[in-house]
């Protein structure tokens, strides 16, 4: 056979396999083609985005994701990043189609060395490889078929999609450990850094992270993920991305993990905005659509709050006797095994601001404890009684760090609970919120969810409906006993606080001493029907009951509800809505949310020396005149009142005390010319009391003066704004007539009381009530309730004990 022939066979064979080879590939291409996802629809990909709550000064609140992260352009991606990923996992990116043929070429036959050996297959994907197994393969199998797939999903990306959109998905899509999805993300979480700010090492350890983020974990596998890194560096400068001599100054630098900051102690307020917001939007929208939220929260007043609440518990709950060891040791002497023992033992929920301490000895004047350092320590000797029944071995919870002397303070977690608001009372921003003495111990917020019994705190609003229907001020008062008869036959004797008997009074000094006698007396002639009214107008119950035993604060609310209710009193009877969020802004910076409750120039802040200039839209809700009256009146409760404690603060500020049945809810509302606090003290478990001699001016006022004390630094003290129609008149502030007494005041008049020539003269004017005096009143029912004569003052139990 001639050699021509044989070369015309040979050629014929390999024309017929490359056809068959052909036809084969195209058979396979055919077969995995028919069911691959549509690529084109990475045309279309919107990230799952966090959405993130900032505050005022630029410090972030909290944010609200599926997954952390924060989209960022290609173009904002600094080069330095970008090439540490394209060393570490594509280096021909920019010169292949989608497969780097040289890179598979080396991993296959790597594998077909190995194979049988039990190694994981080496895989050679490209970064575009990548982006088609992560967006629509969605699976990390490893077998040939998904190989294959990937290969022609990439061919196909690479002829849709320009190099940078590739990128772009790849560097904010990726998975980079601990939580953080995207380059962005990982910036901030690792180092607390924005992509710009990060430095040729860090760019590089993130770059590793595309590996295994676990197997190089900042901490845990610190040596593996610098061995990578440095690594990785070298690439770089290989690749020539890089000089020598930067390369040799990354690799010195150390692996230092800077966790982001965080804004500690407002996870009630961070809870409660997410609620807010999931009321306005879809919760799938709140955790994908990286909406940008600036919360209403001041920093400052949060801490405030935070830390006088905390405070408060504390001192409250100490008084209840300490509750013992929360563990016990035996057997050990040794400091060091004693110290890990402590450590191996759970602390109780709450107990973050303490560490756990073995109690060596206790010689009653004198208390050793290893602390769980391994260190031998004393307890302060203040502590000492507390503590007498503490016991060698005992496990304890002592403060984190020493006193002065070297001492330790003996800490307890609370079993008592409350809750702290602070609202601008202009527009209803709440500035600070603590639900509780912990979060971690309940994620129960008492300031917005616990619906507690008001007690006197209700009283300035029966107070407000007299001045709205006639009464002044100074109006004379009868507070001698009196009964009511209840439908069912009983009698209702409410008293006053500690029994107090009291012949008359001025409507004024009725609500600075908090007086249960005139107040029932005021509700049934004013009727508590108008009273009912003003709770509904000012958002403190929807459709209160009209029995006398409301007018006492028998009504159940939240310290939200009636905090909002005392800034309406102090904004000078404008409606406000209470809310967290100024606004809402989706991913591309349009505002899509802003708080509508109140039409004022917010530019001023919330302690301007300056009035607001308004544009004002508010409701007016009541008279204003009749609104001041009632700030004045409170002023005096601090003045000389059941809140003289208050006092201390040394600037304008005026508020009431509340104590329920049996001293179970403990109250203080306060507030100044710029916000309302309320403070509400008490256990979860209604049924237990603070204590017979439990007030409001004694458990709840303590907190409002320690967080006061400190908010009023960044307040502008001035006094409260006096309206139209109001004129001031000197006056005794016992007998409402010309000052002839120790004590005089400016008493606030409305125009036409002003006028009234018998303003002064309390002997010349009669108050109505005076009528119930002698008269039989069966036939007036009031609700379910009857006032009868009054024919007994002898001392029965009460029905209702509300102070």
């Amino acid at each position: 056979m001639s050699l021509k022939r044989i070369v015309g066979r040979f050629l014929c064979f390999v024309m017929i396999v490359a056809l068959l080879g052909l036809a084969t590939l195209l058979a396979i291409l055919y077969m995995f083609s028919a069911d691959l996802p549509d690529h084109t629809s990475l045309k279309k990909y919107v990230p799952n985005m966090a959405s993130r709550v900032f505050l005022e000064d630029g410090s972030k609140l909290c944010e609200y994701s599926y997954e952390k992260r924060y989209f960022i352009p290609v173009e904002k991606i600094p080069r330095n990043l970008i090439n540490a990923f394209l060393s570490a996992e594509d280096k021909r990116f920019y010169e292949h189609m989608g497969i780097d043929f040289i890179s598979t070429l080396r991993s296959a036959w790597y594998n077909l060395q190995h194979l049988g050996s039990g190694k994981r297959p080496q895989g050679a994907s490209t970064i575009t490889q990548q982006v088609a197994r992560i967006f629509l393969i969605k699976t990390n199998e490893v077998s040939y078929i998904r190989k294959i797939k990937e290969a022609i999903l990439s061919f196909r990306i690479e002829l849709a999609l320009s190099k940078q959109n590739i990128l772009e998905l790849y560097l904010n899509q990726i998975y980079m450990g601990l939580g953080a999805y995207g380059v962005a993300a990982a910036a901030k979480v690792y180092f607390d850094k924005t992509v710009d700010e990060l430095t040729i090492a860090e760019c590089a350890y993130l770059a590793a992270l595309a590996k295994g983020a676990n197997l190089y974990h900042p901490i845990k596998n610190k040596n593996n993920a610098l061995e990578r890194r440095n690594w990785l560096l070298g690439r770089m400068q290989k690749d020539c991305f890089i000089t020598r001599k930067e390369a040799a100054k990354a690799m010195k630098e150390d692996l230092l993990v800077v966790a982001p900051e965080k804004i500690p102690n407002a996870e009630y307020l961070a809870e409660e905005i997410r609620k807010y917001l999931m009321e306005k939007f879809p919760s799938s929208s709140l955790n994908k659509d990286g909406f940008i939220i600036r919360a209403t929260m001041d920093i400052r007043l949060q801490n405030f709050a935070y830390n006088a609440l905390r405070r408060g518990l504390e001192k409250i709950d100490r008084d209840f006797g300490w509750r013992g060891p929360i563990g016990k040791i035996s057997g050990e002497k040794s400091k060091e095994r004693i110290s890990e023992k402590l450590k191996k033992i759970a602390a109780p929920a709450g107990s973050g601001n303490c560490q756990k301490a073995y109690v060596i000895k206790n010689h009653q004047k004198q208390i050793t404890i290893i602390t769980e350092a391994g260190t031998i320590e004393k307890i302060s000797s203040s502590d000492i009684p507390w503590i007498r029944k503490a016991k060698a071995g005992d496990v304890i919870l002592v403060s984190d760090t020493p006193n002065k002397d070297g001492t330790f303070d003996v800490r307890q977690v609370p079993l008592i609970q409350g809750a702290i608001i602070v609202i601008e009372i202009n527009t209803g921003r709440i500035l600070a919120m603590q639900g509780g003495y912990d979060f971690s111990i309940s994620e129960f917020n008492r300031a917005t969810q616990a619906m507690r019994q008001c007690g006197s705190i209700f009283k300035p609003f029966v107070y407000l409906a007299a001045l709205e229907n006639g009464f002044s001020p100074n109006s004379i008062i009868d507070a001698g006993s009196i009964e009511v008869e209840i439908d069912n036959g009983s009698v209702w004797k409410p008293k006053n606080y500690h029994g107090a008997v009291l012949d008359k009074i001025t409507l004024r000094r009725a609500l600075e001493k908090s007086i249960n006698t005139a107040t029932i007396r005021i509700a049934y002639e004013v009727g508590m029907d108008k009273i009912s009214k003003i709770a509904r107008q000012f958002g403190i119950f929807e459709d209160m009951p009209q029995y006398l035993s409301y007018s006492l604060g028998a009504g159940e609310t939240t310290p939200l509800k009636i905090t909002t209710a005392y800034a309406m009193i102090a904004n000078g009877g404008k409606r406000i809505v209470p809310t967290l969020v100024d606004y809402v802004q989706d991913k591309r910076g349009s505002t899509i949310y802003r708080r509508t409750s109140a039409s004022l120039d917010s530019n001023l802040p919330f302690n301007s020396e300056f009035p607001p200039k308004l544009n004002d839209s508010r409701e007016q809700i009541i008279n204003e005149q009749s609104i001041f009256q009632v700030i004045s009146m409170l002023e005096g409760v601090v003045l000389h009142g059941s809140g003289a404690s208050v006092r201390v603060l040394g600037i304008p500020v005026a508020g009431k005390t509340g104590t329920s049945n049996e001293s179970r809810d403990i109250w203080f509302v306060g507030f100044t010319p710029d916000i309302a606090v309320g403070v509400f003290v008490g256990f979860d478990d209604h049924s237990l009391s603070l204590g017979k001699n439990a007030t409001g001016s004694s458990i709840a006022a303590p907190i409002f003066i320690d967080f006061m004390t400190q908010a009023k630094n960044i307040l502008s003290p001035k006094s409260f704004r006096i309206p139209k129609g109001i004129k001031l008149r000197k006056i005794d502030l016992e007998t409402g007539g010309s000052p002839t007494g120790a004590v005089s005041i400016m008493e606030a008049f409305k125009d036409d009381e002003y006028e009234n020539e018998n303003l002064l003269a309390p002997a010349q004017r009669l108050n109505t009530l005076q009528k119930l005096m002698g008269e039989k009143i069966d036939d007036y029912p009031v609700g379910e309730n009857k006032i009868p004569r009054e024919n007994n003052t002898t001392n029965t139990k009460l029905l209702f004990g509300i102070y």
